[in-house]
């Protein structure tokens, strides 16, 4: 099977990157490992055409080139075009929210393939999320611009594509409620080093995320105050943090004595600093699949959350623990899972053997074999 995956990567196949370029990349390579033809289309990424782990890598366009503000128009919506019109895929992916999605859905419609479009938040359907996504550093201008470019997402996106690729229960429910037709597509998680599996514990908490201007805060200000109510608990920062509207909070995390920002890192690295710890947090209001929380359980690390709740799997403490948006209930469950070690054990093979029930390459891409089979049957 041809596949083309489109989406947006500074690099390709970026150890940088956020949750869901990773994502796109882990399953191009697992799926270039079963046999398919796969090329992946990076948005955004100035480079050349080469070959990752037996998956051939095309930019989409140069960034730089063309006349500001008219280039889309001139250089990268054409330019893209004509990359996707090349591929003569069977199916198209595209993930998450993107201006230029509508173009891949149409690729595919051009050359009678299939087309999926997946989720990369909970917040991709709604046009509240279309000042973050469309953001064009003016706060007023990305108010009036986002809900419009949102709109188009819709219209041309979501509800042309064979099938709406969702990651969690609740998505799924909200793509009924939107009449979309939509199927659930585990995230994927490469089985981790015996080593890092085995790793004595030696620190509390890890945190991840990027923030910068004009992205969502991933609920820095709730770690703020979580940090604050544990003292003696030690706090691990993983990700780049910057930007002038982040800064007071920044500021006030650096302040911390109990806070170590440890800034981004190569995956490698980062998995590896992952590893040391007995806990993963999450503050963020909302997520479509934490990267972090899953690796974090495929390598045995439970999950407290302030809020996010992907398909109930916090729920009776089953694999970590969602305090339901209050910061309190957060707070004495993480103290808690770092006091009572047997408990906190019990969850992290309850982890690990969910994510490789789940969540492992082969299992992941039979389903989307199976999903591209059911699209072009019509379901």
């Amino acid at each position: 099977m041809r596949i083309c995956v489109v989406t947006y990567a500074a690099h390709p196949f970026g150890q940088r990157t956020g949750g869901s370029e990773r994502q796109s990349s882990c399953l191009a390579r697992a799926l270039a490992a079963r046999g398919h033809d796969v090329t992946y289309v990076a948005v955004g990424w100035p480079g050349e055409d080469l070959v990752i782990d037996g998956v051939k890598v095309r930019p989409a366009w140069d960034p730089h080139a063309g006349v500001r503000f008219v280039r889309a128009v001139t250089h990268r919506y054409p330019r893209l075009v004509r990359v996707l019109r090349n591929e003569r895929a069977d199916v198209f992916y595209a993930r998450g929210v993107g201006y230029y999605t509508p173009f891949v859905m149409r690729a595919a419609r051009d050359a009678g393939a299939r087309s999926l479009l997946a989720l990369a938040s909970d917040r991709d359907l709604y046009a509240s999320s279309g000042k973050i996504i469309f953001g064009v550093g003016s706060p007023c201008l990305s108010a009036v611009i986002g809900p419009v470019a949102h709109a188009a997402f819709r219209r041309w996106g979501l509800r042309v594509a064979d099938c709406v690729v969702v990651q969690n229960q609740e998505q799924a429910a909200a793509c009924q409620a939107l009449g979309l037709r939509h199927a659930l597509l585990s995230s994927i998680v490469a089985t981790p080093p015996d080593e890092l599996v085995s790793r004595s514990r030696t620190r509390d908490v890890v945190w991840s995320g990027n923030v910068f201007d004009g992205r969502r805060s991933k609920g820095l200000e709730h770690l703020v105050t979580l940090a604050r109510l544990l003292p003696h608990v030690m706090f691990t920062c993983l990700g780049k943090i910057s930007g002038v509207s982040i800064q007071p909070v920044l500021d006030e995390l650096r302040a911390l004595p109990n806070v170590a920002l440890d800034g981004s890192l190569e995956h490698s690295d980062a998995l590896d600093r992952l590893a040391d710890h007995r806990l993963v947090v999450n503050t963020s209001p909302s997520e479509g699949f934490s990267n972090v929380m899953l690796e974090g359980w495929s390598l045995g690390i439970p999950a407290v959350t302030l809020a996010v709740n992907p398909s109930g799997l916090l729920n009776g403490d089953r694999l970590g623990i969602c305090a339901r948006g209050d910061v309190l209930a957060m707070a004495a469950a993480v103290a808690a899972l770092l006091k009572e070690q047997p408990a906190r054990d019990a969850m992290g093979r309850r982890c690990r053997d969910y994510v490789a029930d789940v969540h492992a390459s082969g299992t992941v891409c039979a389903a989307f074999e199976d999903l591209v089979a059911g699209a072009a049957a019509g379901f």
